[in-house]
């Protein structure tokens, strides 16, 4: 009995893998022929000069010398010809460096960008600036939102030129 059983199993699998076969595979008469045309590339051109007979041979220090002079125009002299001015908006200045960058990190988190300078008249303090802005007019419309960031009612614009 156990024959007849192992004898049918086969059976019927062989019978249903044909059948699968032959449903999956595809069918011509269904299939559309696209022909596709690449193009030739052009032969290219020979050399005029033979140079299978050329050999390797040892350049003269005396007869070799490198121009190391730097003759490109630096972008920082780009730069400097800007003639217009960005804008930030001054926070305020912190002596502690811990404060300094929990500010910095609360106007990223929040979207705005951030940065710190040292302070021209207290060596001791930083500066916290927000921006660059392009025009006072974009302070002026997130003021209030980077006042209460920084939780201080009021800020200084600056013009700031990088």
């Amino acid at each position: 009995m156990n024959f007849n059983r192992f004898a049918g199993i086969f059976i019927t699998s062989t019978i249903l893998i044909w059948i699968l076969i032959f449903a999956l595979s595809p069918q011509p008469k269904y299939q559309t022929t696209n022909k596709v045309i690449i193009p030739s590339l052009p032969i290219a051109s020979e050399l005029s000069e033979d140079f299978s007979n050329m050999e390797p041979s040892q350049i003269e220090d005396s007869n070799f010398t490198v121009d190391i002079q730097d003759n490109i125009a630096s972008a920082k002299s780009i730069i400097e010809e800007i003639d217009f001015d960005l804008y930030v908006y001054k926070v305020g200045a912190f002596g502690s460096p811990e404060t300094v960058t929990k500010v910095i990190q609360s106007f990223g988190d929040n979207g705005f960008p951030a940065f710190a300078k040292p302070n021209e008249s207290n060596k001791t303090l930083t500066t916290v600036l927000v921006g660059p802005f392009v025009s006072k007019d974009d302070i002026r419309t997130n003021q209030v939102v980077l006042n209460k960031i920084a939780g201080i009612t009021t800020g200084e614009i600056i013009t700031w030129n990088p």
